[in-house]
């Protein structure tokens, strides 16, 4: 009796666990109400970090109820959207069974998320980021208010002390990160928020924060994985050495480190043509490019346009007069593979090849190089 006891235990744990859709095992369900009566929703998960082609599930509003179901390896981060109108902060989902309350109202806001992890850790991660939090909401207000102040036209020299600013507040925020994984190795709030910031590129901390993750986050699919991107990534650091990158030019030339010998300083620019503060920084490096190519300073601009956007690419080169030398990562492939995915990115370049800056501004690069005038 006692065998058959333990036998129901076990198919009734696998019932709550595990659910049918399409024919096909699931092991999350998430149960959903909201404030609008109808309409599409998306589930969207980060897409390297799955093992699965499918990086949204997309459900109807029905009564102001919906629900997803499906497989995930592990907990995962996510964030909710509804047709044009809401975005959702990202948040965490647990094997199993969970609910959730979205207020179309709060848009960019953690919805109300009832599972382990979001109950039992969240509450302590909002507390341990109080601080810094105020500190960001803060410069928020102090930027829209200079915005509104200059007609949204800001002079390059407050331009550059926001920009400061931001970076600072940055850095502040990601100390706090990693005091936070040094006391919670075990956080997989912690450990999607620093999988989000790898989607902005690297920094030498996230090494650092990575390490303090436990053996079972970091052996799990996503930590695999995120490790890697760390490592990959790593090689395009401040101090690193432009390594060997694969991208043609229009005659299919492949890009070459040695173009750095030839000048003292080069800026390398990731963009696409569909980008609008890539198009919105041209006039700027125009100008630059015009003042300082003649004494030692180059830009090389790298595309990650899609193949089909082939002419778009040629076409913004000749509109935008792009007139340095211009290559293309076809699809982003080799721009991915070292975690470029916000744009633009850009880094700075010695004569040796090695990065000595990273996402530097318009304003910071037209001061950095009138102080290297003499030298350019």
């Amino acid at each position: 009796m006692k065998k058959y006891s333990v036998l129901y235990l076990i198919l009734f744990w696998c019932l709550i666990n595990s659910f049918e859709i399409n024919g096909q095992n699931a092991n999350f369900k998430i149960e959903g109400t909201i404030n609008v009566d109808s309409g599409k929703i998306y589930l969207n998960f980060y897409s390297d970090y799955i093992p699965s082609e499918t990086n949204e599930i997309i459900t109807e509003i029905k009564n102001k109820k919906f629900s997803f179901s499906g497989y995930i390896p592990e907990s995962q981060g996510v964030f909710i959207a509804v047709d044009s109108s809401y975005i959702s902060s990202d948040f965490v989902i647990d094997k199993g069974v969970q609910t959730i309350f979205i207020d179309i109202d709060s848009v960019r806001k953690v919805p109300v998320v009832k599972n382990k992890t979001m109950l039992e850790e969240y509450p302590n991660y909002i507390t341990f980021y109080k601080e810094i939090n105020a500190k960001k909401d803060l410069f928020d207000q102090k930027r829209d208010s200079l915005y509104k102040l200059y007609n949204y036209d800001l002079p390059n020299s407050i331009r550059l002390i926001l920009d400061e600013e931001q970076k600072a507040i940055y850095n502040a925020s990601d100390s706090v990160l990693l005091k936070y994984t040094e006391r919670n190795p075990n956080s997989k709030i912690a450990f999607w928020v620093l999988a989000r910031l790898m989607n902005w590129g690297y920094e030498p901390i996230f090494d650092s924060i990575y390490n303090n993750f436990s053996e079972a986050l970091k052996k799990g699919y996503a930590g695999k994985i995120l490790g890697e991107k760390i490592q990959n990534s790593r090689q395009l650091s401040v101090g690193q050495m432009f390594p060997s990158f694969n991208c043609q030019n229009a005659n299919e030339e492949n890009f070459s480190s040695r173009i750095f010998h030839k000048n003292k300083f080069t800026l390398v620019d990731f963009w696409y043509s569909k980008c609008g503060p890539c198009l919105a920084q041209f006039s700027s490096m125009r100008d630059l490019y015009q003042q300082y190519s003649g004494n030692g300073f180059e830009i090389i601009g790298i595309s990650i346009d899609q193949i089909r956007d082939k002419k778009e690419w040629e076409d913004v080169i000749v509109k935008e007069k792009l007139v340095w030398k211009q290559y293309w990562d076809k699809d982003g492939i080799e721009s991915r593979k070292f975690s470029i995915n916000a744009f633009p990115t850009n880094l700075l370049i010695d004569s040796t090849g090695k990065i000595i800056d990273k996402n530097i501004s318009m304003e910071a690069l037209s001061e950095f190089l009138s102080s290297h005038g003499s030298s350019l």
